[in-house]
């Protein structure tokens, strides 16, 4: 399964890069994350820890970043979770702002496949409500303190 999301972020890139990837304020952007534990510094090679709850359930999902790029880019993969998910942000500096674009793919077991596309569309509501809220908070400068 594939999602894709992009939002234009009206403030600088470095900004937005900073705040997306302190994996702390992973729980004021989106709701469906309970909790982040980041081991380590963050960096290439770094883990964290994840608790979610999607659709009702909790997921306890492990992650590896493979990527830090400030503040162009961060890729995760997992280590260890319900299934392998891969994913990137990618932050390019717009006239006026930031356009962030999250890419990712979750493998879901074979005979889920045919499944893939409504999994897909269900995952678009609540990635495109999080990436909202991500906007007016950096947007809303008081609500960063």
């Amino acid at each position: 399964m594939k999602v894709k999301h992009s939002i234009i972020i009206n403030c600088p890139i470095d900004e937005v890069f900073a705040f997306v990837t302190d994996l702390h304020n992973e729980t004021r952007w989106q709701p469906e994350i309970k909790s982040v534990t980041l081991e380590g510094p963050l960096q290439t090679g770094s883990s964290f820890r994840e608790i979610r709850v999607t659709f009702g359930r909790t997921y306890d999902w492990h992650f590896r970043i493979t990527e830090f790029d400030p503040p162009h880019r961060i890729t995760i993969d997992t280590i260890n979770g319900t299934a392998r998910y891969r994913g990137s942000r990618i932050f390019k500096a717009v006239e006026g702002g930031t356009k962030v674009t999250e890419i990712g793919e979750l493998e879901t077991p074979r005979f889920l496949y045919m499944f893939n596309p409504l999994f897909s569309q269900l995952s678009q509501r609540p990635l495109r409500r999080a990436y909202c809220r991500l906007k007016r908070l950096l947007e809303d400068q008081d609500s960063l303190v």
